[in-house]
């Protein structure tokens, strides 16, 4: 009966030990994103939030709610990526899927920042309404063409020689 105790608590403290690495990124990650959404909750039920800021085409709730979504997209991209980052170094088996989770957490940034900019942004883009998921698109294109590179060269390997052309 003692052994079976003993392998029992080896075994669940192995799997504390295998996750601790990962465990600060994500606790910051979640109690960012958690603490954030408790204090948008609060503020969006105060009397008033609801009206138009003077001289503005947008209410005070929609301010609100672009402020606390932009920090949210900095604590996404931020924790995210370092999330990606201690994945990679305390399992050997994901590190070549490092940049892969790292650009999705930017890619997750981007898609908070442009649904909490609409709002805001829609009454400059009411003429040309295409631009404004265009801007965003382009935004985008940089770190898919990196993440998409890295990940050709992952699968190439670094030994693959290199030709040269020359006439």
């Amino acid at each position: 009966m003692e052994k079976v105790v003993v392998m029992s608590k080896q075994s669940q403290s192995s799997l504390m030990d295998d996750l601790r690495p990962i465990m600060p990124p994500l606790i910051r990650l979640l109690a960012g994103i958690i603490v954030l959404v408790v204090i948008q909750a609060t503020v969006l039920g105060f009397p008033g939030i609801t009206a138009l800021i003077p001289t503005t085409t947008f209410t005070i709730a929609a301010l609100v709610i672009f402020t606390l979504g932009l920090v949210v997209s900095a604590i996404v991209l931020k924790f995210g990526t370092q999330l990606a980052t201690s994945l990679g170094d305390a399992y050997k088996s994901y590190r070549s899927y490092t940049p892969l989770i790292a650009w999705l957490f930017q890619m997750i940034a981007l898609v908070i920042l442009y649904n909490v900019s609409k709002p805001i942004t829609a009454s400059y883009f009411a003429t040309i309404q295409w631009a404004y998921p265009l801007i965003f698109l382009l935004i985008a294109i940089g770190p898919t063409i990196k993440v998409v590179m890295n990940t050709v060269n992952a699968l190439e390997g670094k030994n693959t020689s290199k030709h040269l052309l020359t006439n």
